[in-house]
């Protein structure tokens, strides 16, 4: 008994490393390297780059409370206006977690303009007859704005807000004739500070390169302009506007 027993055991034991010696004789297989995994973008830095876009709005003045010899009325007090805009800007992104908070300047060239006649006839002790046209134009802008929005991943929908810089160059004639006579001329440039919103959203391309879209509206407070002829006189003129923006950054 004992010695089939002793013959059981060997034969386990010889099996055993046989099958042991096959298995480490098996070539091995290994499967493809995971991919590594890509960093989260990261919005924190300083960029620079161009926008581009398109402005409507309206110019606002208070001639028709303004006094030639008597006859007011000449205008409704404001009027369309519209135009290219574009320039450059640089700003410094700082991005926590997904909130990301920035500051940009920028500065950009106009072609915002309108322009109106009118044309009013008060009769008392005669008539007098009143045309008159008023130009605007808008040749720059300047903005200093702050920015608040959130990161998902690659793309920043954000809010921003500021103070807004710009010229209004107003040109103005004004002729009356009839019972009273004469003419009024002026055209004169004023640097205005307004205040601007806006609501826009980035796209990170890859590390460096950002394109992006913005609506902004802005709105400028009145500066005083005057017309010379028989009198002078003063009157306030402003403009406020819809920015339709367009822009791409180099990020650091």
């Amino acid at each position: 008994m004992s010695s089939a027993r002793s013959l059981l055991l060997a034969s386990v034991a010889l099996c055993t490393g046989a099958s042991t010696a096959f298995a480490s004789d098996l070539p091995t297989t290994k499967g493809p390297p995971p991919p590594p995994v890509a960093a989260p973008y990261s919005w924190t830095g300083f960029n620079v780059g161009l926008q581009g876009g398109y402005g409507w709005g309206v110019e606002n003045d208070d001639l028709s409370t303004a006094d030639f010899l008597g006859v007011i009325g000449l205008f409704a007090d404001h009027f369309s206006a519209a135009g290219p805009i574009g320039g450059a800007h640089v700003g410094y992104d700082q991005q926590l977690g997904s909130l990301v908070l920035g500051v940009r300047s920028e500065l950009d060239a106009s072609g915002l303009h309108g322009s109106t006649v009118a044309s009013s006839t008060v009769c008392s002790e005669g008539c007098t007859v009143t045309d008159a046209s008023l130009a605007f134009h808008n040749t720059w802008q300047a903005f200093l704005l702050g920015r608040g929005g959130v990161a998902f991943d690659r793309l920043l929908v954000y809010v921003t807000g500021g103070v807004a810089f710009g010229d209004d160059r107003e040109s103005v004639t004004i002729t009356q004739t009839g019972s009273s006579t004469g003419v009024w001329t002026g055209s004169q440039t004023k640097t205005l500070v307004g205040g601007a919103i806006g609501l826009g959203a980035d796209y990170a391309l890859d590390q460096h390169w950002r394109i992006g879209a913005e609506w902004r509206y802005v709105s400028f407070g009145k500066g005083d302009y005057s017309a010379i002829g028989p009198s002078t006189v003063a009157y306030k003129a402003g403009f406020s506007e819809n920015l339709a923006l367009f822009d791409v950054s180099y990020g650091f």
